[in-house]
């Protein structure tokens, strides 16, 4: 059975502690005790191997065994980049695209997206649930979870930072492509995920204008979250693909 698993930033090399929620839900939920092996990552490609130390009220010791560091991805990284979707639909997208191991999600604010009534915590509350499902998977990277903006700076960015990203848009017209016939290879992909509402032709239009290639997962349409999956499970899949290919 596998040890639980907890998320501890900065891992030092001897002895580091668990603290916050972290350490509650070891000491108040698990009942843990002193001497019990636990891994620990930071999320950042840091994983330890750990023995119970000191419990204390808010805090506990954590011995490392063993640690390991792992290099970041540098190439093959999957962006979603979806409309907002209403009230807990958004937190199930988050989960699932993190259990995928996609990269990064960027929330966009379409000139047709739902208004959201303003949450100065929302990226706090964001970044939570990418911790829980990223300890509930094993994963060793924490997806990257972004503030929601407007396309058009959300596009500035990822231009800016990955210089040779490829772009796809989710569509249902027949032009589109079927989005299991692309190669995707190493190459860093973002995938933008309309609101309900659709593109507008400004938007529309810009995509069009940055390279961005229309692809179909279906024929029928699809909420902003199924979709949203759909991408991260099918661009996850032929990454992997891609790396297992001689």
């Amino acid at each position: 059975m596998p040890v639980h698993r907890f998320y501890c930033r900065p891992i030092k090399e001897l002895k580091t502690e668990l603290a916050g929620t972290e350490a509650h839900h070891l000491i108040s939920v698990l009942r843990l005790k002193a001497g019990e092996k636990v891994e620990v990552f930071d999320g950042e490609g840091t994983v330890a191997e750990a023995a119970i130390g000191g419990i204390k009220k808010r805090e506990v010791e954590l011995r490392i065994e063993q640690i390991k560091r792992y290099p970041p991805r540098t190439t093959g990284r999957i962006i979603i980049a979806p409309g907002i979707a209403k009230g807990r639909r958004f937190d199930w997208l988050i989960e699932k695209c993190t259990e995928l191991r996609t990269d990064r999600i960027c929330p966009v604010i379409f000139e047709r997206s739902i208004k959201q009534a303003s949450n100065p915590k929302i990226l706090e509350r964001w970044q939570n649930l990418v911790i829980s499902a990223a300890k509930q998977s094993r994963r060793i990277f924490l997806t990257k979870i972004d503030a929601p903006r407007p396309l058009g700076e959300v596009m500035k960015t990822l231009k800016k930072e990955y210089p040779k990203l490829q772009i796809i848009v989710g569509g249902l017209s027949p032009e589109a492509f079927s989005l299991t016939g692309q190669l995707i290879g190493s190459a860093d992909v973002a995938a933008f995920i309309g609101p309900e509402g659709g593109f507008t032709e400004n938007e529309t239009e810009l995509l069009k204008n940055e390279g961005a290639k229309f692809v179909r997962l279906t024929d029928t349409v699809l909420r902003t979250e199924t979709a949203a999956l759909a991408f991260a499970s099918v661009l996850c899949a032929l990454r992997d693909i891609a790396k297992e290919s001689p």
